[in-house]
Protein backbone atom coordinates (compact mmCIF):
# COMPACT_ATOMS: atom_id res chain seq x y z
CA UNK A 1 0.00 0.00 0.00
CA UNK A 2 2.55 2.45 0.80
CA UNK A 3 4.66 1.86 -2.30
CA UNK A 4 1.33 2.46 -4.31
CA UNK A 5 0.93 5.97 -2.39
CA UNK A 6 4.43 6.86 -3.37
CA UNK A 7 3.87 5.96 -6.93
CA UNK A 8 0.64 7.96 -6.97
CA UNK A 9 2.04 11.13 -5.36
CA UNK A 10 5.17 10.61 -7.60
CA UNK A 11 2.92 10.86 -10.80
CA UNK A 12 0.48 13.97 -9.92
CA UNK A 13 3.80 15.63 -9.53
CA UNK A 14 5.62 14.76 -12.37
CA UNK A 15 2.46 14.53 -14.73
CA UNK A 16 1.74 18.80 -13.03
CA UNK A 17 5.22 19.74 -13.63
CA UNK A 18 5.81 18.31 -16.95
CA UNK A 19 2.35 20.11 -18.27
CA UNK A 20 3.14 23.04 -16.66
CA UNK A 21 6.93 22.96 -18.21
CA UNK A 22 5.09 21.78 -22.11
CA UNK A 23 2.73 25.30 -21.95
CA UNK A 24 5.50 27.18 -20.50
CA UNK A 25 8.01 26.67 -23.87
CA UNK A 26 4.93 28.46 -25.61
CA UNK A 27 4.91 31.65 -23.09
CA UNK A 28 8.54 32.14 -22.28
CA UNK A 29 8.69 33.47 -26.16
CA UNK A 30 7.80 37.11 -25.08
CA UNK A 31 7.57 39.07 -21.56
CA UNK A 32 4.10 39.80 -22.53
CA UNK A 33 3.07 36.18 -22.44
CA UNK A 34 4.67 35.48 -19.22
CA UNK A 35 2.61 38.58 -17.41
CA UNK A 36 -0.55 36.70 -18.89
CA UNK A 37 0.70 33.63 -17.26
CA UNK A 38 1.67 35.59 -13.76
CA UNK A 39 -1.83 36.73 -14.34
CA UNK A 40 -3.59 33.36 -14.53
CA UNK A 41 -1.37 32.12 -11.78
CA UNK A 42 -3.33 35.04 -9.63
CA UNK A 43 -6.14 34.22 -10.63
CA UNK A 44 -5.73 30.50 -9.96
CA UNK A 45 -4.40 31.07 -6.62
CA UNK A 46 -7.27 33.10 -5.18
CA UNK A 47 -9.93 30.15 -7.19
CA UNK A 48 -8.00 27.54 -5.27
CA UNK A 49 -8.15 29.48 -1.72
CA UNK A 50 -11.85 30.13 -1.90
CA UNK A 51 -13.35 27.29 -3.83
CA UNK A 52 -10.73 24.49 -2.58
CA UNK A 53 -8.56 25.03 0.17
CA UNK A 54 -11.14 26.95 2.67
CA UNK A 55 -14.14 24.61 1.94
CA UNK A 56 -12.42 21.85 2.66
CA UNK A 57 -10.89 23.33 6.03
CA UNK A 58 -14.46 23.98 7.17
CA UNK A 59 -15.84 20.33 6.00
CA UNK A 60 -13.05 18.86 7.89
CA UNK A 61 -13.12 21.26 10.82
CA UNK A 62 -16.99 22.41 11.09
CA UNK A 63 -16.19 25.71 12.52
CA UNK A 64 -16.49 28.58 9.73
CA UNK A 65 -15.62 31.68 11.89
CA UNK A 66 -12.89 29.47 13.14
CA UNK A 67 -11.02 28.37 9.24
CA UNK A 68 -12.15 31.85 8.47
CA UNK A 69 -9.56 33.45 10.96
CA UNK A 70 -6.85 30.79 10.44
CA UNK A 71 -7.55 32.11 6.92
CA UNK A 72 -6.81 35.75 7.98
CA UNK A 73 -3.70 34.38 10.31
CA UNK A 74 -2.38 32.79 7.08
CA UNK A 75 -2.77 35.95 5.33
CA UNK A 76 -0.80 38.24 8.03
CA UNK A 77 1.97 35.07 8.56
CA UNK A 78 2.96 35.01 4.94
CA UNK A 79 2.89 39.02 5.20
CA UNK A 80 5.51 39.01 7.93
CA UNK A 81 7.54 36.05 6.42
CA UNK A 82 7.83 38.34 3.00
CA UNK A 83 8.89 41.56 5.61
CA UNK A 84 11.53 39.10 7.10
CA UNK A 85 12.38 38.39 3.42
CA UNK A 86 13.00 41.85 2.57
CA UNK A 87 14.08 42.77 5.90
CA UNK A 88 17.50 40.12 5.83
CA UNK A 89 17.64 39.19 2.46
CA UNK A 90 16.72 42.10 0.34
CA UNK A 91 20.14 43.30 -1.34
CA UNK A 92 19.44 42.71 -4.91
CA UNK A 93 17.43 44.36 -7.65
CA UNK A 94 13.57 43.07 -8.10
CA UNK A 95 13.57 42.07 -4.90
CA UNK A 96 9.64 42.05 -4.91
CA UNK A 97 9.85 39.37 -7.40
CA UNK A 98 12.16 37.57 -5.42
CA UNK A 99 10.38 37.99 -2.48
CA UNK A 100 6.82 36.84 -4.17
CA UNK A 101 8.84 33.45 -5.73
CA UNK A 102 9.74 32.40 -2.12
CA UNK A 103 6.09 32.43 -0.89
CA UNK A 104 5.04 30.52 -3.74
CA UNK A 105 7.34 27.64 -3.59
CA UNK A 106 6.21 27.59 0.14
CA UNK A 107 3.20 27.71 -0.41
CA UNK A 108 3.23 24.94 -3.34
CA UNK A 109 5.27 22.44 -0.99
CA UNK A 110 2.48 23.13 1.63
CA UNK A 111 -0.23 22.57 -0.53
CA UNK A 112 1.62 20.06 -2.34
CA UNK A 113 2.12 17.90 1.09
CA UNK A 114 -1.69 18.05 1.79
CA UNK A 115 -2.14 16.67 -1.21
CA UNK A 116 0.31 14.07 -0.89
CA UNK A 117 -1.86 13.68 2.97
CA UNK A 118 -5.25 13.14 0.79
CA UNK A 119 -4.06 10.48 -1.55
CA UNK A 120 -2.41 8.57 1.34
CA UNK A 121 -5.63 9.01 3.35
CA UNK A 122 -8.06 7.53 0.12
CA UNK A 123 -5.81 4.98 -0.38
CA UNK A 124 -5.99 3.48 2.92
CA UNK A 125 -10.05 3.28 2.59
CA UNK A 126 -9.40 1.39 -0.82
CA UNK A 127 -7.21 1.01 -3.85
CA UNK A 128 -10.11 2.28 -6.18
CA UNK A 129 -10.76 5.37 -4.30
CA UNK A 130 -6.93 5.84 -4.30
CA UNK A 131 -6.60 5.90 -8.06
CA UNK A 132 -10.11 8.19 -8.28
CA UNK A 133 -8.09 10.93 -5.75
CA UNK A 134 -4.74 10.94 -7.72
CA UNK A 135 -6.48 11.56 -10.87
CA UNK A 136 -8.32 14.34 -9.47
CA UNK A 137 -5.25 16.25 -8.27
CA UNK A 138 -3.74 16.04 -11.47
CA UNK A 139 -6.24 17.35 -12.65
CA UNK A 140 -6.34 20.36 -10.99
CA UNK A 141 -2.26 20.57 -10.53
CA UNK A 142 -1.73 21.19 -14.12
CA UNK A 143 -3.18 24.81 -14.22
CA UNK A 144 -1.56 24.96 -10.78
CA UNK A 145 1.87 24.45 -11.66
CA UNK A 146 1.46 26.29 -14.72
CA UNK A 147 0.72 29.71 -13.14
CA UNK A 148 3.51 29.07 -10.28
CA UNK A 149 6.02 28.25 -13.19
CA UNK A 150 5.30 31.42 -14.60
CA UNK A 151 6.07 33.66 -11.61
CA UNK A 152 9.29 31.86 -11.48
CA UNK A 153 10.12 32.70 -14.82
CA UNK A 154 8.83 36.18 -14.67
CA UNK A 155 10.85 36.52 -11.92
CA UNK A 156 13.96 35.59 -13.67
CA UNK A 157 14.47 31.71 -13.39
CA UNK A 158 15.59 29.73 -16.50
CA UNK A 159 12.82 27.39 -17.51
CA UNK A 160 15.25 24.42 -16.47
CA UNK A 161 15.62 25.90 -13.10
CA UNK A 162 11.76 26.58 -12.68
CA UNK A 163 11.43 23.38 -13.61
CA UNK A 164 13.74 21.80 -11.04
CA UNK A 165 12.24 24.51 -8.02
CA UNK A 166 8.92 23.25 -9.14
CA UNK A 167 9.95 19.01 -8.71
CA UNK A 168 11.53 20.05 -5.39
CA UNK A 169 7.96 21.47 -4.18
CA UNK A 170 6.31 17.97 -5.40
CA UNK A 171 8.73 16.21 -2.80
CA UNK A 172 6.34 17.57 -0.36
CA UNK A 173 3.63 15.21 -2.18
CA UNK A 174 5.20 12.07 -1.29
CA UNK A 175 6.21 13.30 1.83
CA UNK A 176 3.34 14.54 2.75
CA UNK A 177 1.97 10.26 1.62
CA UNK A 178 4.26 9.11 3.47
CA UNK A 179 3.89 10.85 7.42
CA UNK A 180 -0.04 10.14 6.38
CA UNK A 181 0.04 6.32 6.04
CA UNK A 182 1.99 6.30 8.83
CA UNK A 183 0.64 8.74 11.00
CA UNK A 184 -3.01 9.57 9.74
CA UNK A 185 -4.45 9.34 12.82
CA UNK A 186 -1.89 11.53 14.87
CA UNK A 187 -1.80 14.27 12.08
CA UNK A 188 -5.32 14.59 10.77
CA UNK A 189 -6.56 17.12 13.63
CA UNK A 190 -4.39 19.54 12.18
CA UNK A 191 -5.14 19.23 8.15
CA UNK A 192 -8.10 21.73 8.43
CA UNK A 193 -5.72 24.48 10.55
CA UNK A 194 -2.90 23.94 7.93
CA UNK A 195 -5.52 24.31 4.55
CA UNK A 196 -6.72 27.29 5.90
CA UNK A 197 -3.38 28.99 6.42
CA UNK A 198 -2.58 27.80 3.37
CA UNK A 199 -5.77 29.67 1.65
CA UNK A 200 -4.60 33.02 3.26
CA UNK A 201 -0.93 32.76 1.97
CA UNK A 202 -2.29 31.65 -1.68
CA UNK A 203 -4.85 34.65 -1.63
CA UNK A 204 -1.88 37.13 0.08
CA UNK A 205 0.23 36.26 -2.84
CA UNK A 206 -2.06 37.30 -4.96
CA UNK A 207 -3.62 40.18 -3.86
CA UNK A 208 -0.37 41.25 -2.77
CA UNK A 209 2.58 40.39 -4.90
CA UNK A 210 1.14 39.12 -8.16
CA UNK A 211 -1.92 41.47 -8.89
CA UNK A 212 0.32 44.64 -8.39
CA UNK A 213 3.05 43.57 -11.08
CA UNK A 214 0.23 42.95 -13.30
CA UNK A 215 -1.22 45.87 -12.82
CA UNK A 216 2.31 48.25 -13.21
CA UNK A 217 3.00 45.66 -16.40
CA UNK A 218 -0.83 46.69 -17.82
CA UNK A 219 0.29 50.37 -19.55
CA UNK A 220 -2.10 49.66 -22.40
CA UNK A 221 -5.87 49.26 -23.12
CA UNK A 222 -5.26 45.75 -25.00
CA UNK A 223 -2.87 44.34 -21.91
CA UNK A 224 -5.54 45.62 -19.18
CA UNK A 225 -7.53 43.74 -21.19
CA UNK A 226 -5.50 40.58 -21.52
CA UNK A 227 -4.40 40.19 -18.24
CA UNK A 228 -7.68 40.79 -16.36
CA UNK A 229 -9.35 37.50 -18.79
CA UNK A 230 -6.15 35.81 -17.99
CA UNK A 231 -7.06 36.35 -14.14
CA UNK A 232 -10.99 35.42 -14.93
CA UNK A 233 -10.07 32.35 -16.72
CA UNK A 234 -7.33 31.38 -13.71
CA UNK A 235 -10.46 31.83 -11.44
CA UNK A 236 -12.38 29.76 -13.68
CA UNK A 237 -10.08 27.24 -14.80
CA UNK A 238 -9.88 26.14 -11.00
CA UNK A 239 -13.71 26.78 -10.25
CA UNK A 240 -14.95 24.26 -12.98
CA UNK A 241 -12.25 21.64 -11.90
CA UNK A 242 -13.39 21.55 -8.10
CA UNK A 243 -16.86 21.63 -9.18
CA UNK A 244 -16.11 18.41 -11.97
CA UNK A 245 -13.89 16.64 -9.42
CA UNK A 246 -16.50 17.32 -6.17
CA UNK A 247 -19.02 16.32 -8.36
Amino acid sequence: MLINIILANAAVSLIGVAGAYSLINFFIKSRSKIMILVSFAAGSMIAVSFFDLLPEAITEHGNTMLMMEYLVLGFVIFLLIEKAFFYYHCHEENCDRHSSVKLVIMGDSVHNFLDGVAIAASFLVSPALGITTTLAIIIHEVPQEVGDMGVLVHAGFSKSKALIFNLLSGVFAVLGGAIGFYYLNRFESFIPYILALTAGGFIYIAAADLLPEVHAESDTRTKISVHSLAVILGILALWLLVKTVGE
